[in-house]
């Protein structure tokens, strides 16, 4: 009985992963959209230089596009 409740909870877990990383992934985009254009739509000020908020910003796109397609390659494979 043990067992079989765990092995529920870890499919449970298992199934809803890619999920997280889909949703992490988003927010990562979001975030690094949000570098991009804050000056620009007055919402925040950065002290950095323009380079270093471009470089980070172009980073975190990579990574949430890593993130939301490993994600989705996962959820669409099962």
């Amino acid at each position: 009985m043990q067992n079989e409740e765990t092995y529920n909870n870890e499919r449970r877990n298992l199934q809803y992963r890619p999920v997280g990383e889909v949703i992490r992934g988003i927010f990562f985009i979001l975030f690094a959209l949000f570098i991009f254009f804050a000056e620009r739509l007055g919402v925040g000020e950065f002290s950095l230089p323009p380079i270093v908020m471009y470089v980070g910003g172009g980073a975190l796109i990579v990574y949430g596009l890593f993130r939301v397609i490993n994600g989705a390659r996962k959820i669409l494979s099962k």
